[in-house]
């Protein structure tokens, strides 16, 4: 029998979000990640502390974020462009057993059948094609109903084998992410042209932003969203970017409203966390986070994760979690 791990709640769904932050960083999964990559006495220290819920919060996952970077292969690269790490089989199996338990992998379950919003996040062009999918499934399929619909990405071109996955999706003029995102909802939801369409063009890397408006055949609302940058001089719109750009330009939200976020499995704890820092601190609303279920759509496979990629989102998750701690401080 291979490593396995109990399930770690995921951050956010409780009652008492720092309280989760500290089930996550003493849970059984992340002091096995820690011990299995150890190399000096300090980080030997970091694991008992992190088991023994020793030091203060924020103290803790800073350790733990600089613990973290042994596994950054990305460097400021696109998820499709990072190297993999060396890896005996022993941690590889250790690491997929603790995605595992940690939500990476599928299973979460849904709390209500209705949402006033479900969105689907945006991400390298293999995601925005099955989540636009996935969300129009879940709706079709009667599992949830919606209020309204919405895409959010932004303006970022392609990289790497982007352009060739989008010439077999049958779209090769297709060549940055906000496209993709409007391809991939027009052709889950069945969408003709757009109503209407508002945006503003910028010569900073970050600062364009666009919204195109569409309506279904039964007249439920879909936005397709390019979201600007907190940061425009230096980066892309990153998720919280996003979620504060839907939140107070798109939606208008207020307090007690129902969110379902529609997300790639392994991206499910950070992509929460920060909804939950986001969204349901400041706006009062709930919010669930899934990812697309394998198997569920028809000609679209389960999409596999290398060992190195489920540690890139763990660091991923522990830097959601220290930005969501702060907000809770």
């Amino acid at each position: 029998m291979g490593t396995h791990f109990d399930q770690v709640p995921l951050v956010g769904t409780g009652l008492d979000p720092a309280g989760d932050i500290d089930g996550w960083l003493a849970s059984v999964p992340v002091h096995a990640l820690v011990e299995a990559f150890s190399v000096t006495e300090q980080d030997r220290e970091l694991a008992h502390d992190l088991a023994a819920e020793k030091g203060d919060v924020t103290e803790r996952l800073a350790r733990l974020d600089a613990f973290t970077d042994r596994w950054d292969t990305r460097r400021g690269r696109e998820r499709n462009q990072a190297d993999e790490l060396p890896m005996r089989p022993d941690q590889e199996e250790l690491v997929l057993a603790a995605a595992a338990a940690l939500g990476m992998c599928g299973g979460t379950r849904l709390r209500f059948d209705r949402y006033d919003h479900v969105l689907m996040l945006g991400g390298l062009i293999r995601a925005c094609l099955v989540r636009t999918a996935y969300a129009a499934h879940l709706v079709e399929s009667g599992r949830v109903s919606a209020g309204s619909v919405t895409a959010l990405g932004g303006h970022r071109p392609f990289v790497g084998d982007e352009f060739e996955l989008a010439a077999q999706a049958g779209a090769p003029e297709l060549t940055e992410e906000y496209e993709a995102m409007d391809f991939g909802t027009r052709k889950a939801f069945g969408l003709g042209a757009p109503e209407s369409v508002e945006g503003e063009e910028s010569d900073l890397p970050g600062g364009t932003w666009g919204v195109r408006h569409y309506r279904t055949a039964d007249g439920m609302p879909v936005q397709v969203v390019a979201a600007p940058s907190s940061e425009p001089e230096r980066r892309r719109a990153d998720t919280p970017d996003s979620y504060e750009f839907f939140a107070k330009h798109v939606a208008a939200l207020t307090p007690g409203e129902r969110l379902l976020l529609v997300t790639t499995a392994i991206y499910v704890p950070a992509q929460h966390a920060a909804a939950v820092r986001m969204l349901k601190l400041p706006f009062g609303v709930e919010v669930d986070t899934v990812g697309n279920e394998p198997g569920v759509l028809a000609g679209m496979a389960a999409q596999q994760f290398s060992a190195t990629k489920y540690l890139l989102e763990v660091r991923s998750t522990v830097r959601s979690l220290a930005r969501l701690a702060e907000a809770l401080r």
